[in-house]
């Protein structure tokens, strides 16, 4: 989906596990902290903001929601969408409001296993899943494709109480929370998710393709049951880059 920016580069949205909006409020914001977009003036509208990147308005209202969180923009009624005075900032990552944006991305993904059973637990993962007194945790470690390219290792955790249930011959490659839902019996509601820079390792970068030391996104997240107790505990090393911590909840 390339686009022309008013300098005449080109640009193009990636078609990823990333949702188009966030990408867009990602290019967004950087024109904004650049300075291209100054304190109090106007976006382009939402019609051209649309043609320039070959989107859709409610993708372009999505992206321009999520940059009014943080405190960039504002939206006068009648006036158009103007960008805040840097006081009005806010540092706090944003909040995304729907889990199932995560699930469908990840529908799109295949998952191959590359080692699963139960292992001697750590002092993180117990603290983690709040199970101080467990010894043991269920683990699964492998690799998500997207179209054919490996976009990151995947290392996931539950409770020993919850792995203990599944048969591990009938995990395959579609998405893994669905069938941890189904075959552990929990019902994952809410997700808090850490992201910061990181350093592929040998193994890390032999699935992904990098150099041992390149830079990657280190994912961990936290999955909540109805109750808010811990059922899963996952690391994710990312080749490519995400913006920004989000929280999620299922509708």
């Amino acid at each position: 989906m390339p686009y022309q920016t008013d300098g005449g580069s080109s640009e193009q949205l990636t078609d990823g596990p990333v949702p188009l909006y966030y990408q867009i409020a990602g290019k967004i914001r950087s024109n904004i902290v650049a300075g291209d977009f100054p304190p109090g003036s106007q976006l382009p509208t939402e019609i051209k903001l649309a043609q320039r990147y070959g989107v859709s308005r409610p993708t372009i209202r999505n992206a321009k929601d999520l940059l009014a969180k943080e405190g960039l923009v504002s939206s006068v009624k009648g006036s158009g969408c103007f960008v805040n005075n840097q006081a009005a900032w806010k540092n706090q990552p944003p909040t995304v409001n729907n889990l199932n944006d995560v699930f469908h991305y990840g529908s799109k993904m295949s998952f191959k296993i590359h080692s699963c059973g139960i292992v001697s637990s750590s002092e993180e993962i117990n603290r983690k899943l709040n199970t101080p007194d467990d010894r043991f945790v269920f683990q699964i470690k492998g690799v998500r494709w997207y179209r054919g390219l490996p976009i990151s290792c995947a290392n996931y955790y539950l409770p020993y109480r919850f792995g203990s249930r599944i048969p591990l011959e009938k995990l395959d490659e579609n998405p893994f929370i669905p069938q941890l839902e189904k075959m552990a019996g929990i019902k994952v509601i809410e997700g808090v998710q850490n992201i910061s820079l990181g350093r592929a390792d040998d193994q890390v970068a032999r699935h992904l393709g990098l150099q041992t030391g390149d830079a990657v996104i280190t994912v961990k997240s936290i999955y909540f049951d109805e109750n808010q107790q811990p059922v899963e505990y996952l690391i994710t090393n990312y080749r490519e880059a995400l913006p920004y911590s989000i929280r999620v909840k299922r509708d």
